[in-house]
Order: structure tokens, then C-alpha cells, then sequence
């Protein structure tokens, strides 16, 4: 978001509709092991290098500064208003409740 790539939007959707609906009811390494047809060693030999040079290419040890809190701060008031913030969060947490009912009814561990 900061170096302009994507929006706070496009950075929610990416989580919200990827890797947040599997990580709801399975770890990242149970994730891992079964995205590769040899599991985790397979993933981590397919795909260990392009994860560390993507993670070598991250360092960003700067805080957020006051402009991108402003731009991230207008950005989220385009999409919901700070008068309908209370309102989004009882939405948020009737469906966090929900959802742990039913994950609960449907847990096999």
C-alpha cells in the first residue's frame, strides 16, 4: 500500500477472499504440506527460494509515518464512515461468533 501497489481495499480482498477462508480452519503449515504433491519438503524445495527472496526483498524496518496513516485513515473512511464503525464491528463480531459455532459443530480434532 505504501509503495503504491495496491489499495487498503486490494490488500483486504487478498486476505479476506485467499489464503483467510483456508486459514480459518487449517494452519499455514497444514496448508503447506498439502499444497505440493510431496508435501512440505516438496513446497519448501519448489518454492523455499522464491519465499526468501521475496522475504529478502521486504525489509522495511520504517514505522509508518503520518502521511500513509492519513492515507490509509482516507481510504478506510471511503468505505465505511466513522459513524458506522460501532455498527460494522457488532456485523464483525455476530459473524465471528457464528462462524466459531459452526466450526465447532463441524471440528473433527
Amino acid at each position: 500500500m505504501q509503495d503504491g501497489v495496491a489499495s487498503c481495499e486490494d490488500i483486504d480482498k487478498t486476505v479476506r477472499d485467499g489464503l483467510g477462508w483456508r486459514w480459518s480452519f487449517m494452519g499455514p503449515f497444514e496448508t503447506i504440506d498439502l499444497n505440493a504433491p510431496g508435501g512440505v519438503a516438496d513446497y519448501a524445495v519448489r518454492l523455499g527460494p522464491l519465499y526468501q527472496r521475496i522475504a529478502d526483498s521486504r525489509r522495511h524496518p520504517q514505522p509508518w509515518d503520518e502521511g500513509l496513516i492519513r492515507e490509509v485513515e482516507a481510504q478506510r473512511r471511503e468505505r465505511l464512515g466513522p459513524a458506522e464503525l460501532e455498527a460494522r464491528r457488532a456485523w464483525r463480531d455476530e459473524r465471528l461468533m457464528a462462524f466459531a459455532a459452526r466450526r465447532a459443530a463441524d471440528s473433527d480434532d
